[in-house]
């Protein structure tokens, strides 16, 4: 029996950068939640960011924010996986040499922007993130959570560069068409902590994703769904739905089928 949904934000739910859910899945997940069965939102994004999109909702759903470093239900703060503060910023000072690679790293309250020449700048403020620009890394304060790298180019190349530098040290992964992210975290890891905090057995969850960034998420769960236009990868190895919130109204009226009985 279901008892817990989790899903990825942009691609999935949202186009890239959205802020805005369609009332179809708004009253959906209402619903969701009003049978007692709980929601939560799992993103790269910072948790201002997602909680911005979801605050439509009657019931606040948890937050699991930083690609699963980050719970939070409201303003508390629930479960965090940073980075060993070192590492973080030898990647980013590594991937600032990167030509045209824009770099932020992200804290649970604060995203530090240290290069920000190709765009990177507007993209935060598309999708409401609270950020600060700083010359130095010595400036950022706080745990970081991510480090994130944003190239409207050659984000291939820089993949591979950073799989190759840092894959044995951190988990490195592609987000969305022109991002990728650096965290000892994952979606799986988070979506595994939020079981603990609700009581709740994997086993008995849904995800729902599209990109590699997803992929641990969908791996730890009972069930899985990759969005029609997902990564390939994905796609091979996961269910597709045309359309995830008709899958969470069959999860809704299998729900009320048991409790009929």
């Amino acid at each position: 029996m279901i008892q817990f949904v989790m899903s990825d934000l942009d691609g999935t739910l949202v186009p890239e950068g959205s802020s805005h859910l369609p009332q179809r899945l708004v009253e959906a997940i209402d619903c969701l939640q009003r049978q007692g069965i709980p929601f939560a939102a799992s993103s790269g994004r910072q948790h201002a960011s997602i909680r911005r999109v979801f605050q439509v909702l009657e019931q606040e759903p948890l937050i699991v924010s930083l690609n699963g470093g980050c719970i939070c239900r409201g303003d508390e703060c629930l479960y965090l996986d940073p980075m060993p503060r070192e590492t973080a910023l030898a990647i980013a000072r590594e991937a600032g040499e990167f030509q045209g690679c824009d770099v932020i790293l992200e804290t649970p309250d604060q995203c530090w922007v240290y290069r920000g020449e190709n765009g990177v700048i507007h993209e935060l403020e598309v999708r409401s993130y609270h950020f600060a620009q700083v010359r130095q890394l010595s400036e950022v304060t706080g745990e970081v959570v991510k480090v994130a790298c944003f190239l409207p180019h050659r984000v291939e190349a820089f993949l591979a560069q950073a799989k190759a530098n840092w894959g044995d040290k951190v988990k490195v992964a592609r987000s969305g068409g022109m991002w990728v992210d650096f965290n000892v975290a994952d979606k799986g890891k988070g979506l595994r902590a939020a079981c603990r905090l609700l009581g709740i057995d994997p086993a008995n969850t849904v995800a729902f994703g599209d990109n590699l960034n997803d992929e641990a998420m969908l791996a730890a769960a009972g069930e899985a769904y990759v969005a029609p236009a997902g990564n390939p990868i994905l796609k091979a190895r996961y269910q597709v739905t045309q359309d995830p919130v008709a899958e969470i109204e069959k999860i809704l009226e299998n729900f009320k089928k048991r409790l009929a009985f």
